[in-house]
């Protein structure tokens, strides 16, 4: 019941404060006018039933007087406080939540989750820990024109550990399309700086509109919601309470926690779907998994942030898996099968990069056979072929063309020369032929083709599939490797026009006859239902397609759901 009403005089310096209390007594949590759009009387539809604005419930008495002890609020802010004001749980910051968990609260701090996205007020730049090296002094004088200052930014999305991006204070990241800034449409917005190296500006979605909104800031900020605005004068982008990935992202809402501590007020593990989430979980195998607000699903919660499309393909782009992709890579290995979640190897308030103490396990204390058998030179470590880094969040890096900057945690080798990617390169293959896998130009000749000039010997695909199948064991060639369940041939080779490929099989299987050319691309193929004994088919060096191949090396493979063998062939076309 505020001074909503005026039968003498306006009060204060909130221009929201009268003189007669009003009989409204119910509030919408919103920035809107409570009147008509004329202002002659209060609002009353469909839309808006009587009620009174947080302007008059909440800033007649915050802006009242600017030297009272009630702090200043702006009419956003209000209305987002408003909305948990009798709610059982709501957000109170990360701040608070030191007094109690020193120890956690310290390893967080100095982690990436809380650089996620970082609000810039009163036109100064953000602050990052010493040890992330992010070429901020030129950011100013690089982005855009050259033009921009401080206070042309609202926001600095990431400046830690890969890439910054820059929201304006018209809501639009800075380069990008109607953005109202200098430069509009024009790029030059992205820096690049994995590792501490310098690795380039770029033209982020020069030609794309991009507003920094929920669908955006649900994963590099804490409490978002997609009702009311985070950014003053700009509507319709939703609020947040807390820049960056904070405590309450992951334990949930702790203000009653806070007031009084219980296990029964807070989430061990916080398990949410996103509200554009439209399948409200995330998928499996086709399956949906909801969330369990019960539930301690730490793979769930995890998977929240970092997973594209909440569905199952692992999404990629370019020839890169896309970043936010940790999600689906991890479930589709054996070690999600095997129970493993993401703090088996993960202390989630610890960082990872610069030099952290995030990863708490490492592959030799349950991989301890194939340490021992690591046919390979000294100085690698597992990660390196089995996690390389098959994504791409800001730049490839070195002259490969299969080094990004981010690890996969796919795992999984196939050691063969075909695409880990579907034929348009929208996702990573998972189907009965190849399960997701990485290829092993990722996990060889991203090291090796790295540099020229570096001490690592240049070897092409072909060596690398054939030298990683006896990777962690005696060195073998795939056909002996096969031989069991595959005999196969391909001759003549050098071939001119036509080429036999003559195997045999120990049992019925359904094969698969595949031919790719140098590059990994699928030329031929052809599936069928074969019995015991020797088959034979000749190729004439055409294409599914119907055009003839040029002249050059082709791999064929004979694929079953269990195994595959390949033979290199050399095709010298038609005379």
């Amino acid at each position: 019941m505020p001074f909503a009403s005026k039968s003498g005089t306006t009060r204060g310096q909130s221009g929201f404060k009268a003189d007669v209390r009003s009989h409204l007594v119910a509030i919408t949590t919103d920035t809107n006018s409570m009147f008509t759009e004329d202002g002659s009387a209060v609002r009353d539809d469909d839309i808006r039933s009587a009620s009174l604005s947080p302007a008059y419930s909440c800033l007649g008495c915050h802006n009242d007087d600017p030297d009272d002890n009630i702090p200043d609020q702006t009419l956003e802010y209000a209305a987002q406080a408003a909305k948990g004001m009798h709610g059982a749980r709501t957000y109170a910051t990360s701040f608070l939540c030191q007094n109690c968990h020193t120890d956690i609260y310290t390893d967080w701090a100095a982690s990436g989750h809380p650089y996620k996205f970082t609000v810039i007020e009163d036109g100064q730049p953000p602050e990052y820990p010493p040890e992330a090296i992010n070429y901020q002094d030129q950011w100013m004088d690089s982005l855009g024109d050259g033009s921009h200052t401080w206070e042309d930014i609202a926001g600095v999305i990431g400046g830690y550990g890969w890439k910054a991006r820059f929201v304006g204070t018209d809501g639009h990241l800075i380069g990008t399309a109607n953005s109202s800034f200098p430069d509009a449409g024009g790029g030059h917005n992205q820096i690049n700086f994995f590792g501490g190296e310098f690795l380039e500006w770029t033209n982020y979605n020069a030609s794309n509109e991009k507003i920094y909104n929920y669908s955006c800031f649900k994963c590099h900020t804490t409490g978002g919601d997609t009702t009311g605005t985070w950014l003053a004068g700009v509507e319709g982008l939703g609020h947040f309470t807390e820049g960056g990935i904070g405590c309450e992202a992951c334990h949930g809402p702790g203000n009653e926690h806070i007031k009084g501590p219980s296990k029964d007020n807070i989430d061990r593990v916080y398990e949410q779907a996103h509200q554009d989430n439209a399948l409200g979980g995330l998928s499996i195998d086709g399956v949906v998994q909801m969330p369990d607000p019960e539930g301690d699903d730490i793979n769930f919660m995890c998977g929240t942030c970092h997973n594209r499309s909440y569905t199952d393909p692992i999404n990629s782009s370019g020839g890169f898996v896309r970043h936010h992709e940790q999600w689906d890579e991890f479930v589709s290995n054996p070690h999600y099968e095997a129970g493993m979640s993401c703090i088996t190897c993960h202390d989630p308030h610890k960082r990872t990069i610069w030099d952290g103490e995030g990863i708490i396990k490492s592959c030799e204390e349950c991989h301890v056979d194939q340490v021992a058998s690591l046919q390979h030179t000294p100085g690698l470590e597992c990660i390196d072929c089995h996690m390389p880094f098959a994504a791409k969040s800001g730049v490839a890096r070195g002259q490969s063309g299969y080094k990004g900057d981010v690890r996969s945690h796919i795992l999984t080798i196939t050691p063969d020369t075909a695409s880990m990617f579907t034929m348009d390169g929208s996702a990573v293959r998972d189907d009965e032929m190849r399960p997701a896998s990485l290829s092993p130009g990722f996990s060889c000749l991203g090291c090796h083709n790295d540099d020229p000039n570096d001490a690592i010997p240049d070897i092409t695909l072909e060596m690398a599939a054939m030298q990683a199948v006896g990777i962690h064991g005696s060195p073998t060639s795939v056909h002996d490797l096969y031989t069991a369940a595959f005999s196969l041939k391909v001759y003549p080779n050098p071939a001119v026009e036509r080429v036999i490929i003559d195997y045999t099989l120990a049992q019925s299987e359904e094969i698969r006859l595949v031919i790719h050319d140098l590059s990994g691309k699928l030329i031929y193929s052809r599936a069928e239902n074969m019995i015991p004994g020797n088959h034979k088919v000749s190729w004439y060096g055409t294409a599914n397609s119907g055009e003839r191949v040029a002249p050059g090396i082709y791999f064929i493979s004979i694929e079953s759901k269990e195994t595959r063998t390949m033979q290199k062939l050399i095709f010298a076309g038609s005379q």
